[in-house]
């Protein structure tokens, strides 16, 4: 018997979001041509049904929650963060469905079959997008400010102390609706620690948390990209959903193949790295190529 599954997305609010969230879906749809896994559906958490509506023969078995901003703002909650409303949104989706739940940000690619990740949920695993280093190391500044929260405030989860816990990077949260007690104890821990912490990161060690409590973690790099770093890509978005906005489905499905993520990723490093002193006093800042999708589309 095949477990049910569910592929969740929230895309509210600026259209620079629904750009995101339809360019994952076409990655979707270019690597599932065939059709999707049996028994998967597409959940979109959205104020604006109409926009994914508006696309002409789109194959994806596409389902909407309307939220409109009195929800999300209760989402948000008492403490008013913005990264509340993911596991709301979870747990919203866990009281009407029982099956495998991955979750995606917006910002993300498919880039291999997801398959195998379905299974893994199906058979309890929990995945997240990849471990980002532990804690206490404190490889970048906000590890070093989180770690030191840790430490003043002693605080633990089954008397092991979290400083020295692996953060991992929640983007993309994969696991089955018998796990989602858990959602109870990320959102307890994000409001009792955000006002103390008030981090974009909490949500995100919260769930690393409750994770790693709960069994190994899985890395779902191999299959999807998320490239949160990279929001410079969303003005080139709105130049590809401009020009090929008459276009169908299928016709934007082919020609998506000229947006590759990972390669701006790698550019926009390179361009970094090379920066000079002078160059980084001026803070200059990486942009997207501005692409000529005429020529371009000429490629394929």
């Amino acid at each position: 018997m095949v477990t049910p599954s569910y592929i969740v997305f929230q895309c509210y609010g600026s259209e620079s979001i629904f750009h995101e969230c339809t360019y994952a879906l076409l990655s979707l749809s270019r690597l599932y041509a065939q059709g999707m896994p049996a028994d998967t559906e597409i959940w979109i958490y959205t104020d604006k049904p109409e926009w994914f509506k508006d696309l002409r023969g789109c194959t994806l078995p596409l389902n909407f929650r309307t939220v409109d901003q009195q929800q999300i703002q209760a989402w948000r909650g008492k403490i008013d963060f913005v990264h509340r409303v993911k596991v709301e949104v979870l747990k919203d989706i866990c009281s009407k469905k029982d099956g495998n739940i991955l979750y995606l940000d917006t910002d993300i690619v498919f880039t291999h079959h997801i398959d195998k990740m379905l299974a893994d949920i199906a058979a309890g695993k929990l995945y997240m997008h990849v471990m980002e280093g532990v804690v206490s190391d404190g490889s970048n500044p906000i590890f070093k400010k989180l770690a030191a929260y840790l430490h003043k405030s002693h605080a633990k989860v089954k008397d092991k102390p979290l400083y020295d816990i692996a953060m991992w990077n929640a983007g993309v949260l994969g696991f089955h609706t018998r796990h989602k007690h858990l959602l109870d104890e990320v959102l307890a821990f994000t409001d009792k620690v955000h006002p103390e912490f008030p981090k974009h990161i909490v949500e995100q060690f919260a769930f690393s948390v409750f994770f790693q409590q709960t069994g190994d973690v899985k890395a779902a790099a191999p299959y999807i990209l998320h490239y949160w770093n990279l929001k410079e890509v969303r003005v080139l978005l709105a130049s590809f959903f401009n020009y090929f906005k008459d276009k169908s489905w299928g016709e934007l499905v082919q020609y998506s193949i000229l947006i590759q993520m990972h390669v701006l990723m790698q550019e926009k490093v390179n361009y970094l790295h090379n920066l000079s002193i002078i160059d980084k006093l001026q803070k200059k800042k990486w942009q997207a190529p501005q692409y000529n999708w005429a020529v371009l589309s000429k490629q394929l």
